[in-house]
């Protein structure tokens, strides 16, 4: 396969959200957020773009002592114990991380500290009152996920004060009804504490002006999903408030203290630590300013991949290895991926300290805005919401280990809550794979490859031309054979750069069906019998379609890709920035072919639901 070279390459930050580091990842993580990154960063990288993925494990905030209170240890403890069961389990997706880290770093909490300085300088940042949840039993302060109440929006129960998990509303102090402490079940009451807080109502001009493309010129309408613009533009018109960054906590980024002026301190900062919110985001700045440091300690030339017990690391050949590549430049497109819960936190709080941190900046050294946040709604469990800390998950380690990585990525995709909740259940998936994934994708190339094995011996010849000109008609669609190879790789990259990854994979799956059809009507099994010479045009025809279907699965399904690209006997191209590996090319054989396998296995639905029924 030849490859075009792309002179000018794009700048393209993946930016991924930090996953709490309080439990196992359920399979609600993998359609939020991770399995759409990821595909997008491998297919830009197919086409040559010089793509930075990065994010970690959020490892502060109440979540991670809540859970240290219930597994009787201390946060460090775990945080290095989820750390590292995440990093198992994305080395066990492959997904693609450039680096994963995590908030624990002194270099995320450099980067932390200094936002906050920049900040608190352009007046952004500001001294005020809150009334903030005190446990007189405890005699302290109580974290917002220490209390538990009623909203006062839906009135769903056992909501957190500060947002409701049910409906997305921020909630204001006081305002969660008949509110008690989460570790002992009595009332809890509200008392003054000084904190800082981000000044929203002074960014609130800007932040219209972001989204409405004023800011930078791209209008988010048409850029964004509707429903995440809509959304959005609803906070903004409800008018945007000050909110707290700082908490009385024991476990945080601290407060750059020394670096504070006296007159701008709070009472009692020191027992103060900066709020997860506010300090979780910078990880998107961080982590390629850490990621710049390994890559000048390793110095690669080429495909560089390392993982340890605290990070995942990637440098890919042909990369920029300085981080304000990416974000002191204003013609990198940034990408956040994160799910619907943290809609606001992206679209609206992320860019407002980005935009707050710019103000004084000279234009070469301001921040470059997000191009596109990628919100996904939520894949429920049986119709109700997969929760880590409410223990109604699949788990997405034990998953993949029973079925295999391209069975769970395949039905993820394939349902992706791009722009309504969708549902996972085991009777959907268990049809999905063996329905969809085996019967359709993994037919059509196995049958091929056992028929050309069989009676060709991986050799043939054939004209590409004839290929693309050759007409097959079909109840799936009308047109020559090359045409529908162009228009599926045409269409499934117009889906892909829209984020539309559902769109993207049924384009590729139709194309299959397309395939498989013309396998029957052609019923080149007694062709063969009568007219080797028309028999072997045809099968010249299959393999070109297979050969189509190899690389427009690569971005989905790598491991499905990399056994087949094995199974053919080929070399795998290796990414590589200004080298586009996403285009067909017309083959006339495999003479390499190995011992032809199945891709993917079917599942036994029966043994599958018994096994479940007995639990």
């Amino acid at each position: 396969m030849t490859t075009k070279s792309i002179k000018d390459s794009k700048k393209i930050l993946v930016a991924i959200a930090w996953p709490y580091v309080n439990g196992n990842l359920h399979v609600g993580h993998l359609a939020g957020y991770l399995l759409p990154a990821d595909i997008f960063a491998r297919f830009h990288r197919l086409k040559g773009n010089d793509v930075l993925m990065v994010s970690g494990s959020d490892c502060h905030g109440t979540p991670i002592t809540v859970q240290a209170d219930k597994e009787k240890t201390t946060p460090q403890e775990i945080v290095k114990k989820y750390h590292k069961k995440d990093l198992e389990l994305f080395e066990q997706y492959d997904l693609s991380y450039n680096l994963y880290t995590t908030t624990t770093t002194e270099n995320h909490k450099k980067v932390t500290q200094q936002l906050f300085l920049d900040l608190l300088e352009n007046g952004y940042i500001i001294k005020d009152t809150m009334k903030q949840y005190y446990s007189a039993e405890d005699k302290e302060f109580l974290p917002d996920r220490y209390v538990e109440g009623t909203c006062p929006h839906c009135g769903a129960k056992e909501q957190r004060s500060d947002q409701c998990e049910n409906c997305g509303r921020w909630l204001k102090d006081g305002e969660l009804l008949d509110p008690v402490s989460k570790r002992t079940g009595k009332k809890v009451e509200l008392k003054d504490s000084e904190h800082y807080f981000l000044d929203f109502g002074k960014l609130q001009k800007d932040l219209d002006n972001y989204i409405t493309g004023k800011l930078d010129g791209k209008d988010k309408k048409k850029i964004w999903r509707d429903w995440v613009y809509k959304e959005t533009a609803g906070w903004l018109k409800e008018g945007m408030e000050k909110r707290a960054i700082t908490r009385d906590l024991d476990w945080g980024v601290e407060l750059p203290i020394d670096r504070i002026p006296k007159d701008l301190q709070i009472e009692n900062i020191e027992k103060k630590k900066i709020y997860v919110w506010f300090e979780a985001v910078i990880g998107y700045l961080s982590a390629p300013q850490e990621w710049s440091e390994l890559v000048k300690e390793f110095s690669p030339t080429e495909l560089k991949k390392e993982i340890t017990d605290d990070y995942i690391f990637r440098f890919y050949k042909g990369q920029a290895k300085d981080w304000k590549e990416w974000w002191l430049n204003p013609d990198c497109e940034i990408y956040n991926f994160m799910g619907q819960d943290n809609l606001v936190f992206h679209t609206l709080m992320w860019p407002g300290e980005l935009i707050g941190a710019n103000k004084g900046r000279a234009e070469n050294e301001k921040y470059t805005l997000p191009h596109n946040v990628v919100v996904n709604k939520f894949m429920n469990f049986n119709d109700a919401k997969f929760s880590k800390s409410r223990g109604n998950i699949v788990d997405s380690g034990e998953l993949a280990e029973k079925f295999g990585t391209d069975a769970v990525r395949y039905f993820v995709l394939a349902n992706l809550p791009e722009n309504k909740e969708t549902n996972f259940t085991w009777e959907r998936f268990i049809d999905a794979v063996n329905n969809e994934l085996v019967a359709n994708l993994g037919n059509f190339i196995n049958r091929t490859l056992v028929f050309y094995s069989k009676n060709f011996k991986g050799k043939i010849s054939g004209d590409p031309d004839v290929f693309y000109n050759t007409e097959y008609d079909s109840n799936i669609g009308k047109g020559s054979l090359g045409g529908w190879v162009d228009y599926t790789f045409k269409n499934c990259e117009k889906n892909l750069i829209k984020c539309e990854f559902v769109e993207a994979l049924k384009q590729i799956m139709l194309f299959s069906s397309y395939g498989n059809k013309y396998f029957n009507d052609s019923e080149i099994w007694k062709l063969i019998k009568m007219d080797q010479k028309k028999a072997e045009k045809i099968m010249f025809n299959f393999l070109n379609i297979v050969e189509a279907l190899r690389l427009l699965m690569r971005p989905f399904l790598p491991e499905a890709y990399e056994k087949l690209t094995k199974m053919l006997g080929l070399e795998i191209d290796e990414p590589e920035v200004g080298k586009n590996n996403w285009q067909f090319n017309s083959i006339s054989g495999y003479p390499n072919l190995k011992e032809v396998k199945p891709l993917f296995a079917k599942i036994d639905k029966e043994i599958v639901l018994k096994a479940l029924e007995a639990k």
